[in-house]
């Protein structure tokens, strides 16, 4: 075997491991992208896939296998493509289910030109391989995303003044300051060991020559450096009894810290739909592969030649056949849907495993307040105990006059409540939670109501969530899990998505779930997957909580 194909065999080997939990939970960076130009062809292998569902991971596994020569038709039930990946622009018009089930308009998108927001995924980490190398082959540009700095704020109700909030740079230097005095405080010993330590300990707090904390500059100066008085070195210190009783640790704080995300990532210039609209172009350009918007699917037989899928579209009932069927629906969506001739176990496991809830709210500003000389905030996160929970400032576009914030993005409970609302109560309510982080949400001629959008992902149609909310503590979803691994119909038909990776939630996660698909129809990797597989956390995943 040639070097080239030992090298296709390690990367789907690494796949395998990474797909199966066998590298570990978190193994997003596990394996390099599989290169399937170079991969061997099984002669007399399937030439037509129907692939259902223009989400990330159909779009991916259409682009694959489209330049490898098959016929693919790609259905889509929504007159756009994405999935979840969305951006908001002027003129879009947002839908969610009422509580019978009927689409209802909740929004038209009324942002001034040029102005978007990402209403799905926002970031692309480094060690997301795939995605950066997508990007790279299909020519999407990338900039910075800021995820922290050190002006980034955090209120806690109680805790932190509605209109002064704690900086980012005060909790992390004051807390880090204190801690290291405490400890230099338990160095009793003149031993070379405690010396050095005590001198690690100055520099890693700030403290003084005494080993105490007094307040460091890295928190900040108490008043404005101006040209005839020397600043105060540093802001006054936040008491440690205070720092400890905001409990600031469990709002996310030390999230950019954590491997999933860092302090400074990439995103798409223009909008994270650039990767969709990068994608579809070359697909229906370049392969042989078609995209139908608007075409719901009702039904999906398994046959002894392939598969059979029953759709409508534009108000017509149509039918298609392929050799394969790759789907990228959603399992809530999935598991409503006529299935025949699938296995009880499959039918099982999608009806198993629920979609997570999960809302966001976006604004408008006519002005960028954050940039201002009080607010000195360029990117980043702000946190609150508020159910908004957090605040994104945008990463791009700097010091122009207008731009767009994530005003709020939550999970779980406090994403229930928020979708039961109206979208004109969620605005209101957004804003009251924006307004104990920036009093600038107060000035409707500042923060229009009129100009947010908001979204509840589990109420969106053909969605029904953001993410497969994956359990690794409940064994029926190691179950489920290593079933949607494996096709069914002798290998006619594919799960593919973030829903059926170790990275729900996440665009890395939907592709390297299509490229293992791939590899599967290929011949590279097994249709069977191990006895034993690792099933992802979706909450530590998405939320980085513990």
């Amino acid at each position: 075997m040639s070097e080239q194909n030992n090298d296709v065999g390690r990367s789907a080997r690494g796949l395998h491991q990474a797909m199966s939990g066998l590298a570990g939970p978190l193994s997003s960076g596990v394996s390099p992208p599989l290169d399937f130009t170079a991969a061997p062809r099984a002669a007399g292998e399937a030439r037509s896939v129907l692939i259902l569902g223009a989400g990330v991971g159909g779009l991916t596994a259409a682009y694959e296998l489209g330049r490898l020569g098959y016929r693919c038709t790609v259905l889509e039930p929504q007159q756009r493509a994405g999935g979840r990946n969305r951006t908001a622009r002027a003129g879009d018009e947002l839908y969610e289910l009422d509580d019978t089930g009927v689409p209802v308009r909740t929004h038209t998108c009324d942002f001034d030109p040029g102005l978007y927001l990402n209403l799905g995924p926002g970031r692309i980490p480094y060690h997301h391989r795939r995605v950066l190398r997508y990007c790279a082959e299909l020519q999407v540009k990338l900039e910075p995303y800021v995820m922290e700095t050190t002006a980034n704020v955090l209120h806690r109700t109680g805790h932190t003044p509605p209109e002064a909030p704690w900086r980012n740079r005060r909790i992390a230097n004051d807390t880090r300051g204190h801690l290291a005095a405490l400890l230099s405080a338990t160095l009793d010993t003149d031993d070379e060991q405690s010396e050095l330590l005590r001198n690690l300990l100055r520099k890693f707090g700030d403290l003084d020559e005494e080993g105490k904390y007094a307040g460091s500059t890295r928190s900040g100066y108490a008043e404005p450096v101006e040209v005839d008085e020397f600043p105060t070195p540093a802001a006054p210190p936040l008491a440690l009894a205070d720092l400890v009783a905001s409990e600031f640790w469990d709002y996310s704080f030390y999230q950019p810290v954590d491997h999933l995300w860092q302090a400074t990532m990439f995103q798409p210039v223009g909008g994270m739909d650039k990767i969709v609209e990068a994608l579809t172009k070359t697909i229906t350009g370049q392969y042989d592969v078609a995209v139908e918007l608007g075409a719901e699917v009702t039904g999906i037989r398994l046959t002894d030649a392939g598969v059979e899928v029953n759709y409508v579209q534009r108000g017509q009932t149509r039918t298609e056949t392929a050799d394969l069927c790759v789907s990228n629906i959603p399992l809530p969506v999935l598991n409503k849907l006529t299935l025949t001739g699938f296995s009880p176990e499959f039918r099982h496991s999608v009806g198993l495993v629920g979609f997570a809830p999960t809302c966001k709210v976006g604004w408008q500003a006519n002005r960028r307040f954050w940039e201002d000389d009080r607010n000195q905030i360029y990117g980043g996160i702000s946190w609150t105990d508020h159910p908004i929970t957090q605040m994104w400032y945008p990463s791009n576009d700097y010091f122009s006059e207008t731009g767009t914030l994530t005003g709020a993005y939550n999970f779980a409970d406090n994403a229930l409540d928020l979708g039961k609302r109206e979208p004109a109560d969620r605005l209101r309510f957004a804003q009251e939670g924006g307004a104990q982080l920036h009093r600038e949400f107060n000035d409707r001629g500042t923060v229009p109501v009129e100009l947010g959008v908001s979204i509840a992902w589990h109420k969106v149609p053909h969605q029904l969530g953001g993410w497969a909310d994956w359990d690794p503590s409940d064994p029926d979803h190691m179950l489920a899990y290593k079933q949607l691994l494996q096709p069914e119909g002798n290998g006619s038909f594919y799960v593919v998505g973030d829903q059926a990776s170790p990275l729900p939630g996440w665009q890395e996660g939907a592709m390297m779930s299509a490229q293992y698909v791939v590899a599967q129809i290929l011949g590279l990797l097994p249709r069977t997957a191990p006895d034993t597989v690792q099933v992802p956390d979706a909450t530590a995943l998405t939320q980085g909580l513990v």
